[in-house]
């Protein structure tokens, strides 16, 4: 009985310690490598809201450890996101990596990530490269769709459902620009469309009268567009204001007429179809509880990028749940990541990682309406799970 006695307090002492050293585990860190400056700086803002909803949701901890933030402004600028986040994991020794928005931003930081395997999660860069065989990385996981998931079936959705079939093509002259609209150039060429000019305009351009000047002298049924951010906002406002819209629809990704742009866009937006993986409209019990959480906190609905930022944090925390807070193995760290994520109830819906840690999304086709005095875009058809396998065939060659 006596030796009976002692196992049993030896026992209760060894779980009290357990919760003890648990309770006093360092904070897990998670360092946000986002532009809170500069023309994308609304699509970081609103990542960063997204992330922090979730992370007042669940009372600052997952896995039975505190979560500590670091921000960091990238600026949206390579050379700076480097030094940014050497700063986060060589000095300030996080966790965890969320970012960036940019696609240079991406590319420019992958081989680090790679070297230092810091688990690192993209919300919102979307270029093709980053999770393409040649270049995927396990330390890297994307909840974005690539360039490709959203713009190349849109090429087919417009042969299908418009009577588009000669159209000029407009984008920002950088990588995520140009790689979305190759992706819709390959899908619509593909279905039999033609199209008739290619016009890139340098990031941050105050003024696009002189190039849709140039897309107005064409013979073309509709323009399709990438722009983002306060871009976005001008080239929108302006194709309206030159009255290109009345001899050629505009059309697009779904960054030219953001949720969270729309507002400043007003009227000029009406009508425009474009395709993503999020809307605010999206009809399903998750999606209207976050829309809600969302517009009770910053008296908006959320954006793209704010579902992304909630999605990113449900993500890191499902993992940390299920690994009880360890994060001394690597390996086993990269596994839940991967593991945790068909796990969600997320606001898209069920998600899955493919083979290259690379999201398998729907992609939804939305028309921009004022719906109830409210800027909106409505969902009028669902690509149901596209992966970047059945869209890269036309530069991915084996």
């Amino acid at each position: 009985m006596r030796r009976y006695t002692i196992t049993l307090v030896c026992l209760v002492l060894l779980a009290s310690a357990g919760e003890d050293s648990l309770a006093q585990a360092p904070a897990v860190k998670i360092g946000l490598l986002l532009p809170y400056t500069g023309v994308l700086s609304v699509q970081g803002i609103d990542t960063t809201n997204g992330f922090e909803l979730y992370l007042t949701k669940i009372g600052r901890k997952a896995g039975g450890r505190a979560i500590e933030v670091l921000k960091e402004d990238d600026e949206a600028k390579p050379d700076i996101a480097l030094t940014k986040i050497k700063k986060l994991v060589e000095r300030d020794h996080v966790d965890f990596l969320v970012g960036p928005v940019s696609s240079v931003v991406a590319v420019a930081i992958r081989s680090y990530v790679h070297e230092q395997q810091t688990p690192l999660i993209v919300p919102v860069a979307f270029t093709r490269v980053l999770t393409s065989p040649q270049q995927a990385s396990p330390s890297i996981f994307r909840i974005a769709e690539t360039t490709d998931q959203s713009n190349y079936p849109m090429g087919a959705w417009m042969m299908k459902n418009t009577k588009y079939r000669r159209v000029v093509v407009m984008a920002t002259d950088f990588v995520a620009g140009r790689h979305a609209v190759e992706a819709f150039i390959a899908g619509f060429k593909a279905a039999g469309g033609e199209i008739v000019k290619e016009i890139y305009p340098p990031l941050n351009t105050p003024d696009f009268a002189p190039y849709l000047a140039q897309a107005g002298a064409e013979k073309a049924d509709a323009v399709y567009a990438w722009f983002a951010g306060a871009d976005a906002i001008r080239f929108v406002k302006q194709y309206r204001e030159y009255g290109i819209g009345e001899k050629m629809p505009l059309t697009g990704h779904a960054v030219l007429v953001d949720d969270t742009i729309m507002p400043a866009v007003g009227d000029a937006a009406l009508g425009i179809v474009t395709m993503g993986s999020y809307t605010s409209t999206l009809d399903n019990p998750e999606n209207k509880a976050f829309v809600a959480e969302y517009d009770k906190r910053y008296k908006t609905w959320p954006s793209r990028y704010s579902d992304a930022g909630w999605m990113t944090l449900e993500l890191i925390a499902q993992a940390l749940d299920d690994l009880k807070g360890d994060l001394s193995h690597r390996d086993k760290v990269r596994e839940a990541l991967k593991n945790a994520l068909p796990k969600l109830k997320t606001p898209r819906g069920h998600l899955e990682f493919d083979q290259y840690r690379q999201v398998i999304t729907p992609i939804y086709v939305t028309r921009a309406e004022k719906v109830g005095g409210r800027y909106v875009n409505t969902v009028i058809e669902r690509i149901p799970n596209v992966r970047q396998e059945d869209v890269w065939g036309w530069w991915n060659k084996k």
